[in-house]
């Protein structure tokens, strides 16, 4: 649960979210989808009411996973029908506000209804991921400290860090960032002590994550040409999660091997059993970014806020369709390290 001395949510810091990070505007619709309990409604109520300060039209729309595990046992086809998407054609902005992880439903689902569950979250997506902004906003609760491992204290101080900053200035930076390097079309990695990994970048555009994507937020990324990276990359600690049963994992002083853009080989066996599990094109390096929230000071595995840190860099295998790359795959894994970084020669890190 939240508690009283978690300044990050008064009035104040909430209007700054949605007003300086987000970029809520008057005028505009903003669904606020709450993921959390019937007990926690206050805070969402809170959001609306700072939604409506901005003279913007808040909807609340609440995502309860108990209530979700009675509503599917009794549901019959063709409940949530074509019909009912049409009613957030008027929504702008969409904000998920996340007290436990989107979309993963209670131990007592009905499992004989999971598949009318999933397509009522895919087709609540789709029609979400088409609006002006989609945001993702967690909180400081118990449930999400277990979630990344951390222990609720760590994870609360760290969160309360990553969001308390200056939101209009890390736009700018970011915006500076991207200006400065111009058109590069080749980023190159110097990790370890002579390790070297090169991207093609080609005529791929640069993201900026400064308030419209997960919060907290605060980094610059984009997607390399698929079949262009090649060398090695080394990680003094590098996280991991295991794609069958989601624990998290850590390897030290590991070095891997990247050939024609596929993460083929490392040092380490485990770390090697890992990539022979991956799906098809599950190895592909998908994603280059570099961090820029200074509020993130250490790397904890927690992988939200780690590629977020400045100073350091992320790579990524997997999916990147939905920021200008081509590789298809059902995951996308991050792996955040520090090193120098060059972008047609020019020393970004």
């Amino acid at each position: 649960m939240l508690t009283e001395k978690n300044h990050m949510f008064s009035e104040e810091m909430i209007l700054k979210l949605l007003k300086e990070a987000i970029g809520v505007q008057k005028g505009e619709v903003v669904l606020l989808q709450f993921w959390g309990k019937e007990t926690d409604r206050e805070l969402l109520h809170r959001f609306s009411n700072q939604v409506a300060a901005l003279g913007a039209s808040p909807m609340e729309f609440q995502h309860d996973r108990s209530n979700y595990s009675k509503l599917f046992k009794n549901m019959k086809e063709g409940c949530f029908s074509d019909n009912y998407y049409k009613i957030f054609e008027a929504v702008d902005i969409v904000i998920d506000i996340c007290m436990y992880r989107p979309v993963m439903p209670a131990p007592d689902f009905p499992k004989e209804n999971m598949e009318m569950y999933r397509s009522f979250m895919g087709k609540l997506f789709q029609t979400f991921i088409q609006k002006k902004k989609l945001v993702q906003l967690r909180i400081p609760t118990m449930e999400n400290a277990m979630e990344s491992g951390l222990s609720y204290e760590v994870y609360e101080k760290m969160m309360i860090k990553a969001y308390d900053i200056d939101y209009l200035s890390l736009k700018k930076k970011c915006e500076d960032f991207i200006e400065g390097i111009g058109k590069g079309t080749e980023v190159t990695i110097y990790s370890g002590e002579q390790k070297k990994l090169t991207m093609l970048l080609e005529e791929r555009n640069w993201e900026i994550d400064a308030g419209d994507g997960d919060l907290p937020c605060g980094e610059v990324s984009i997607a390399p040409v698929e079949e262009k990276t090649d060398g090695e990359i080394f990680f003094e600690s590098l996280y991991y999660e295991d794609i069958n049963t989601g624990e998290r994992k850590k390897i030290k002083n590991i070095t891997i091997a990247v050939k024609e853009g596929r993460m083929l080989t490392s040092n380490s066996e485990e770390f090697n059993e890992y990539l022979g599990s991956l799906p098809m094109n599950g190895n592909v390096i998908c994603e280059f970014g570099i961090g820029m929230n200074e509020g993130v000071d250490q790397i904890t595995g927690y992988e939200l806020l780690d590629e977020k840190m400045l100073g350091t860099f992320h790579i990524a295998i997997g999916n990147n369709t939905m920021f200008g790359g081509k590789n298809d795959a059902p995951l996308h894994q991050d792996f955040v390290g520090t090193g120098r970084v060059f972008i047609d020669n020019k020393q970004v890190i």
